[in-house]
């Protein structure tokens, strides 16, 4: 049975919520209004996964077995709970840092941006 984007996300959000709780973050900073953001936005076409901190995507629910392939941007969250938005493979490196915010909405768009799923504003 595949997962359903619905589904995947709604997982996200859930796990996400744990993670920041882990960290002592209000629900203001973090992962929850990033992926939150994100689900917002043309990201919602892809399958969100997090990894070490980082917010990731790609184009089938398991790609890691070869069912997609993850998306060639991502965002992080620092100690200070803003964001960073690389451009890059999650699963390679080196990335290369493309945008600095503090605010989830403005780091989704810049990935948006980066992916070509938004015109420059």
């Amino acid at each position: 049975m595949e997962e359903s984007l619905e589904v995947a996300w709604d997982f996200e959000l859930d796990s996400s919520a744990g993670v920041d709780q882990s960290y002592g973050r209000d629900e203001h900073v973090g992962l929850v209004p990033l992926v939150s953001a994100a689900r917002g936005s043309g990201l919602a076409r892809f399958y969100p996964f997090t990894s070490m901190g980082r917010l990731c995507f790609s184009t089938g629910p398991r790609w890691w077995m070869g069912d997609g392939e993850p998306v060639p941007a991502f965002v992080t969250v620092d100690a200070e709970g803003g964001y960073v938005v690389w451009r890059g493979s999650p699963c390679v490196h080196p990335a290369e840092e493309v945008l600095e915010t503090h605010a989830a909405a403005e780091a989704v768009a810049g990935l948006e941006r980066l992916l070509g799923l938004r015109d420059f504003i």
